[in-house]
């Protein structure tokens, strides 16, 4: 039973031997007559209400004994024979299949929340945290997966403990990972810029460009509590909106979170701070790509729209755009793939504290995608093949600029 319904229960039996020991101190001060009372009255009367008072205070104190107003909740088989099995004596590959990474990256990020926040792991009031790497393997698994495979009481019975253990566990590396958001997150700088813009005018032909950027959406299990209309998209469902900018190596540089899913990509464009304060991010000249449904200007560049397109030049354009661009759709698609939760958020949104906690989900997946960036912790390439448009089965080598 719930824990506000055991505090009612303890401030009723309190309430209750208040009631009976203010009722014996009259009767034996003499304030309060036995007739008044009691019809009869007599030492019978008296003998009814200590025994009253002597049944609610053992009430009482049982009570207090107990954590748990209901004996028959059923017990979790406490054992962690499937998680040792795993985590220590299984292969790699399926180490990877469960926890979304491998041995190594889990090792760095057990590094990276035992610097970041020890004082979170440790123990403050009450019994003893679990593990930490425990903590972080729950976090993993919940992280990866979505729909029935993260229901709560199915990882808790997987891992041999209770579901309190998940649901905090879960909360405080979530925590963790979003507040090393800075470091993990990060925009390049100008050297790194430089190597980005070389790179795209050496392969693709566009001079400047340091980037791509796109819209996504996280779609939500539950229909909010709150205004849930503003949560409903353009696909017939409630989500978040947000905004993805990444490097060709698929390493996201800037996300733009705090959205609904009613909200367009040029709102949520023009709350990103590289949008905002253009000339602070970007040197001369630079810019990123994006797909139609962005703002166009001189630090924005997308595809020519259906009107303008008549042209094998704008074809050829649009064709060399998408093959750069392309990246940001594959750091969407590797980030959704790996962390699956995102595919579905399985999260309650009612109050600003879950809408913030639901933040911080999608932040600290990403902040996980960049440290396997980094690591060099990625899935296995799969050549995608590329069509030719018609009018550039043999495309010009390099983009053409753009007039604007």
């Amino acid at each position: 039973m719930g824990q506000r319904t055991r505090k009612g229960v303890l401030s009723t039996m309190q309430k209750r031997v208040l009631l009976f020991t203010i009722i014996l101190a009259a009767l034996e001060a003499g304030l309060l007559d036995k007739g008044d009372l009691l019809p009869e009255g007599g030492q019978l009367g008296k003998a009814c209400l200590h025994l009253c008072w002597w049944l609610s205070w053992l009430t009482l104190q049982q009570t207090h004994a107990r954590r748990y107003l209901r004996r028959d909740r059923g017990g979790v088989a406490k054992t962690d024979a499937w998680f040792r099995l795993v985590f220590y004596s299984t292969s790699e590959e399926r180490f990877r299949k469960h926890f979304r990474v491998n041995r190594l990256t889990f090792k760095k990020l057990k590094n990276l929340l035992l610097a970041s926040a020890r004082p979170v792991f440790s123990r403050r009031r009450g019994g003893a945290q679990v593990k930490l790497e425990l903590q972080l393997a729950i976090t993993l698994f919940l992280l990866g997966r979505y729909g029935y495979a993260c229901y709560v009481d199915a990882v808790a019975d997987m891992f041999g403990v209770s579901v309190g253990a998940v649901i905090k566990s879960t909360r405080r590396v979530v925590k963790v990972l979003a507040d090393a958001a800075p470091q993990h997150i990060q925009w390049p700088n100008a050297q790194r810029r430089d190597a980005l813009s070389a790179f795209a005018a050496k392969k693709f032909g566009f001079q400047q460009c340091i980037g791509a950027t796109d819209g996504t959406m996280f779609p939500l299990a539950y229909q909010p509590a709150l205004q849930p209309w503003n949560y409903f998209d353009r696909k017939q469902r409630y989500s978040l909106n947000g905004l993805i900018t990444c490097r060709w190596d698929c390493y996201i540089t800037n996300v733009v979170l705090g959205c609904t899913g009613a909200a367009p990509d040029t709102f949520v464009q023009s709350t990103a701070e590289w949008h905002r304060r253009p000339n602070i991010v970007f040197s001369t000249g630079q810019f990123l790509l994006g797909d139609k449904g962005m703002r166009y200007s001189v630090f924005v560049i997308g595809p020519f729209k259906e009107p303008e397109c008549t042209c094998a030049e704008h074809r050829n354009f649009n064709y060399q755009l998408a093959r750069l661009r392309v990246n940001s759709e594959n750091a969407i698609g590797i980030l959704n793939g790996r962390w699956s939760s995102l595919q579905e958020l399985r999260l309650v949104l009612a109050t600003d504290r879950h809408f913030s906690f639901a933040m911080s989900w999608i932040t600290a997946c990403i902040v996980l995608h960049n440290v396997c960036v980094e690591v060099g912790d990625g899935f296995p390439d799969q050549p995608v093949p590329e069509p030719s448009p018609e009018s550039a089965v043999e495309p010009v080598v390099g983009a053409l600029p753009r007039q604007k």
